[in-house]
C-alpha cells in the first residue's frame, strides 16, 4: 500500500470526505486539522442554538461540538488504513465552566488510541479565548471484519 503524506490539506480532506449532516444543521465548521489526531472546529452562536436566554449557547450544542471535534481528530489519525470504516461514540463527558455568548471553538487531541478504541480530550473556548467547557470522548474505531 502506498502511503499518502499527512499534510494539513490531506488531513482536512479526510474529515471533509466523511460529512455529517447534523454538523451542517448546527453550523459546525472545520477550522484547522494540521496534524494527525488534532482538530479544531467552530460553532457560530445564533439564536436557534441558545438557551432560554437566546444569547447563551445551549449546552447540548456545546456537547455536540465536543463530539464532532473529537470525531474529526479520530478521522485525522487513521491515515491510509484501508480497513477503517468509521467510529462510534462510546462515552462522552462534558464539564461546563463558563457560558458562551459568541462563537465556540473546540480543539481536540487524541490522548491514546489503539486499533479498536480512541480516547480524546477537547477544550472549548469562546471568541475571547476563555475556557468554557472541557470534554473527554471515547470512540469505538470500526474496521472491516
Amino acid at each position: 500500500m502506498i502511503s499518502t503524506p499527512s499534510t494539513p490539506e490531506v488531513l482536512r480532506a479526510r474529515v471533509e470526505a466523511r460529512p455529517v449532516p447534523f454538523w451542517d444543521t448546527l453550523g459546525i465548521e472545520v477550522v484547522r486539522i494540521d496534524e494527525p489526531g488534532h482538530a479544531v472546529l467552530r460553532l457560530p452562536m445564533r439564536p436557534p442554538l441558545g438557551t432560554r436566554r437566546a444569547d447563551v449557547l445551549h449546552g447540548g450544542a456545546i456537547a455536540t461540538l465536543i463530539d464532532a471535534a473529537a470525531g474529526a481528530a479520530i478521522i485525522a489519525s487513521v491515515g491510509d488504513d484501508a480497513d477503517y470504516v468509521g467510529q462510534a461514540t462510546l462515552d462522552i463527558n462534558v464539564s461546563y465552566l463558563n457560558a458562551i455568548t459568541t462563537e465556540a471553538i473546540a480543539e481536540a487531541r487524541i490522548l491514546r488510541s489503539s486499533r479498536a478504541l480512541g480516547f480524546t480530550q477537547v477544550e472549548v473556548r469562546d471568541a475571547a479565548g476563555t475556557l468554557a467547557a472541557v470534554g473527554r470522548v471515547t470512540y469505538s474505531i470500526i474496521r472491516k471484519a
